[in-house]
């Protein structure tokens, strides 16, 4: 009698062990990848994209690399465009569903149904 309830507390430890572990994050697993912001004003056009890489899998943080460019309009004439390139790193936070950079403390949060990025309200679409 002893035996049979002792595996059956087994069973459900291990179970119930298998069952808290194999639920994913689905908002974590949707974070790598490029997403993409630009828009056109009077000034000239601008085009945003953030690269965000898996850097260390067992404290949850990633690599984030933003790429900026502006082509200007100045006179009604295009000049030389600007660009930005800057690489940090942000933390995953499980309980907010937030990736906050470690650097300045921003946070990127994840709209997955519309594969969407929020930086504030920068709104980015996932390309890939």
């Amino acid at each position: 009698m002893k035996t049979v309830l002792f595996i059956q507390v087994a069973v459900i430890l291990l179970l119930s062990a298998c069952s808290s572990h194999s639920e994913s994050d689905v908002v974590k697993e949707f974070i790598p990848g490029t997403y993409i912001r630009s828009s056109q004003h009077e000034y000239g056009t601008e085009t945003d994209t953030v690269v965000i890489s898996l850097q260390n899998k067992s404290a949850d943080e990633y690599k984030i690399v933003r790429r900026w460019k502006y082509d200007r309009i100045l006179d009604g004439k295009p000049i030389e465009p600007e660009f930005k390139v800057s690489a940090t790193s942000g933390i995953y936070k499980e309980d907010g569903k937030l990736l906050q950079e470690t650097e300045t403390g921003d946070g990127y949060t994840f709209d997955i149904k519309q594969k969407l990025m929020f930086a504030g309200s920068t709104k980015y679409e996932k390309l890939k």
